[in-house]
């Protein structure tokens, strides 16, 4: 924890993520006010020193209370989150006017000649024939993208860890939830519903008490806010970095340069926001499950995704005779421990993926979870968390067969007789 100079031995916390403010100027006068900033959340606060009024009877108890922090962090985030906001809806309606305008004045004869060779079907296909990006933040078929859902009978055990850290958080718990194809965990909001999110391959990877630390991450998003409030917008700004990125060698002319230059604000201002609501949720994981369990849970998830995605990327369902999940199952298990422990020196000592604007750096996050005392462990802790569900092989198939679409039923079209 950053501490204040001057002679002043009180910690200060961040109000936003709990973690240490350190100070921003280099000599601190202790009659005067100060600044301090937060290494998470990058926010600055103004605090100053409460002097202690006299007494009769001056003694150890009659010190100066803690200094308190103003919110000008809180309201910085909040005023990044609204410009945010005001430059989505100008993305879209920059787009659109600007697609029009283009098409009359010739941008048609491209847009006709894509229509001739069925480039282009939709919109989205216009806008990028003429150099921009529209991409869809929606979700249109949960089913499709997010997996099925999970009736209360099918994980009786994990529906009552929902419930219970629901409780402790003080919030309702979520209307629906799914297993979902890739090893992640998330809240999502879908019209008027909200979603929990269990990434079925960490179900053989976790332990009971990694999970409750994942559930009460994510249940802790719920209870603040941040999968209705400010969820929509980190969609945005993730779907706009997957869409340039694509689309990175055809972006010309202004509405290319208006994505780009959309994506580098978005991510600047999203950044400050995300990482707020991060250490956030990471904090009160770490007090309903532990600071061991919740760190371990998070390294694991680390190490598990980039391992998942090389197993999807070299796995063939054709010639594979075990289905996807039960396949990077084996080849979790049949790891060598020296193996899994250089990997995971390499993810706490490697920053392979680059700045993320969406989750403070892995080290930092372990600092802070790390600095909390973990929990006295009961006999199902340790126990793997797919001991949550009723029968994890006949998931593990169903969700194989709906990805690589297994056993559909192709349509059928019927005419009338002599027709």
């Amino acid at each position: 924890m950053g501490r204040a100079q001057a002679g002043v031995s009180r910690e200060l916390q961040c109000p936003d993520c709990a973690a240490g403010l350190e100070p921003v100027d280099s000599v601190v006068d202790a009659d005067e006010p100060s600044r301090f900033t937060c290494p998470l959340c990058r926010g600055v606060f103004r605090v100053e020193r409460v002097r202690p009024e006299p007494s009769r009877k001056p003694g150890p108890s009659h010190l100066a209370p803690p200094l308190a922090p103003s919110p000008v962090g809180s309201l910085k985030l909040v005023w990044r989150a609204l410009v945010l906001w005001i430059l989505e809806k100008l993305f879209w309606s920059v787009n659109l006017v600007g697609a029009i305008v283009f098409l009359l004045l010739g941008g048609f004869v491209p847009v006709l000649g894509g229509w001739l060779r069925n480039e282009v079907e939709s919109w989205a296909d216009v806008v990028e024939t003429l150099g921009g990006v529209w991409f869809r933040s929606e979700t249109n078929d949960p089913d499709a993208d997010l997996g099925p859902v999970l009736a209360r009978v099918d994980a009786p055990l994990l529906f009552a860890a929902i419930d219970v850290v629901s409780r402790r958080l003080g919030v309702k718990p979520p209307g629906q939830v799914r297993l979902t194809y890739l090893p992640c965990c998330g809240v999502v909001a879908w019209r008027r519903s909200q979603a929990l999110l269990i990434g079925l391959p960490l179900l053989r990877v976790l332990t009971q008490a990694e999970l409750r630390a994942i559930l009460a991450h994510e249940l802790a998003h719920l209870a603040c806010g941040d999968a209705t409030r400010a969820a929509r917008l980190a969609r945005f700004v993730q779907g706009l970095e997957l869409a340039v990125e694509h689309r990175a060698d055809r972006l010309y002319g202004p509405l290319g340069a208006w994505a780009r230059y959309c994506l580098h604000e978005a991510s600047w201002l999203i950044e400050p926001v995300a990482w707020g609501q991060e250490a956030r949720a990471d904090r009160l994981a770490a007090l309903i499950a532990g600071g061991g369990a919740a760190a371990s849970a998070l390294v694991k998830v680390a190490m598990v995704q980039p391992l998942f995605r090389e197993v999807l990327e070299y796995y063939d369902p054709v010639s594979a005779e075990t289905n996807l999940y039960a396949f990077f199952r084996i080849f979790w298990f049949r790891l060598p421990a020296e193996i899994r422990s250089a990997m995971r020196m390499r993810i706490l000592t490697t920053n392979t993926g680059g700045r993320d604007p969406a989750h403070p750096p892995l080290p930092d996050r372990l600092a802070l979870l790390q600095s909390y005392p973990d929990h006295v462990s009961t006999n199902g802790d340790g126990q793997p968390a797919n001991t949550f569900l009723g029968d994890l092989e006949i998931f593990e198939q169903m969700l194989h067969n709906r990805l690589f679409a297994i056993n559909s039923v192709e349509p059928s079209v019927f005419h009338r007789a002599c027709s």
